[in-house]
């Protein structure tokens, strides 16, 4: 079904004072009830992370607390754009560590009695506390992956129709439960001009941690190797003999099935290790991938002695290779350098699919750069519903935000070119 542009109060008009009736959209919570010829015709145009087959496994093994909405943009009939949506389900778990802690931030119409107050209603009602954040975008990759256009299209009038696209949803959400804030992520610095007509419907804007992207430009990491000063190059060649203890083996599908357990407790290492954690996917979630996407998704276990003590996952794409999901075990870590080897590993691989992007993602900015990463800055926008969801949305929020961290340089004579 098709539903006209014309859901929010207090919209924005046209110059004219009519808004535009010549835009409307179709939405599903679900990839089997989106017309795939129309979504195709635009997703070509976008992010290869909003490619059906990508999104079908998402959806399949999706975590507990995550539900999705899929909506193709029509222009007189035309498919021209589509967008996809995330809603995570925060339980009383996620804000335990959080609810008590002295907030400065809080929105400054909460006075301190208020505050007080506040803070004590959620100590004692916590384990009943149940925040939903709807998200524009992919909570499990950094970059532009929540919306693709033609390219003909006014990407501005297109930024309209998602607000209404938002609002529909948010409605749609209510059976399920009220929408605490709206997440539109993550748009790179030459995107912010478009991106900015979000604020004429009360979204604020704000930095988070920057993607970390290699442009990979040698024809073999031996001279990788070579196009370091003498510090990086000797600091790699040492981390490289200490991985040299290490043995590598990609997994199938059936691998990754037959060591379902000893890969979950391994990704579990890194992912509680997150301040904040949105959603935690589970080992199934690699088997599908790797069986649905085959070559174009790799699983790299690493052993010691016989024993799986770490794994990294790859998307191989048209133009680059994109750092996913990986998993330590930290008792060895640091004797055999498992991390600093695992990120050199990404570049060979970058380098022997003769591609010229890794993209290595926002965590661990600073550790990336000694490996040649660039700071590539990210913008998202964020609409509260009300005071209390500022406060409870607060610890995502910092978790995504810019810390201050040193960019290094390991090349000899090169400035680093990240925006």
């Amino acid at each position: 079904m098709l539903i006209s542009c014309n859901k929010i109060p207090n919209k924005k008009l046209s110059a004219n004072g009519k808004k535009k009736l010549d835009f409307s959209f179709s939405l599903s919570n679900s990839v089997s009830g989106i017309n795939s010829k129309d979504w195709e015709a635009v997703a070509g145009f976008g992010s290869p992370f909003l490619q059906l087959p990508y999104l079908s496994v998402v959806e399949n093994q999706h975590p507990e607390n995550m539900c999705f909405h899929y909506a193709t943009i029509y222009q007189d009939s035309k498919p021209v754009a589509i967008t996809y949506f995330q809603v995570v389900n925060f339980s009383s778990e996620t804000f335990e560590n959080y609810i008590g802690k002295e907030n400065n931030e809080v929105s400054c119409v909460i006075t301190s009695y208020l505050k007080k107050h506040l803070t004590d209603h959620l100590i004692r009602n916590v384990s009943k506390i149940n925040m939903r954040l709807l998200i524009c975008g992919n909570a499990f990759v950094s970059g532009e992956h929540g919306l693709a256009c033609v390219p003909e299209i006014n990407k501005t009038e297109v930024f309209d129709v998602l607000a209404d696209i938002i609002y529909e949803i948010s409605e749609t959400e209510k059976s399920r439960g009220k929408i605490a804030a709206i997440l539109v992520k993550d748009f790179s610095t030459t995107a912010k001009d478009v991106a900015d007509e979000l604020k004429e419907f009360k979204y604020h804007d704000f930095l988070v941690e920057p993607n970390m992207i290699v442009n990979v430009s040698w024809p073999t990491f031996e001279e990788y190797l070579n196009a370091m000063s003498k510090k990086y190059r000797n600091r790699a060649k040492s981390i490289l003999k200490k991985g040299g203890e290490l043995q590598r083996k990609h997994f199938s599908a059936n691998d990754i099935k037959e060591h379902a357990d000893q890969i979950q407790k391994l990704y579990d290492n890194v992912h509680m290790k997150a301040t904040f954690r949105m959603a935690s996917l589970t080992s199934d979630y690699f088997v599908e991938m790797k069986k649905v996407l085959k070559d174009h998704f790799n699983f790299i276990a690493y052993y010691h002695n016989e024993t799986l003590v770490g794994f990294r996952t790859s998307f191989v794409l048209h133009d680059s290779i994109e750092a996913h999901f990986i998993g330590l075990n930290y008792e060895i870590n640091k004797d055999l350098e498992l991390y600093q080897n695992i990120l050199y590993d990404y570049i060979k691989e970058t380098i022997e699919h003769q591609l010229p992007k890794l993209t290595l993602g926002r965590t661990a900015a600073e550790i990336k750069s000694t490996v040649g990463a660039e700071a590539y800055q990210l913008i998202c926008y964020i609409r509260h519903r009300n005071p209390l969801s500022n406060q409870l949305i607060k610890p995502f929020i910092d978790s995504i935000k810019t810390t201050e961290w040193i960019p290094r340089n390991p090349f000899k004579d090169v400035t680093l070119q990240g925006a």
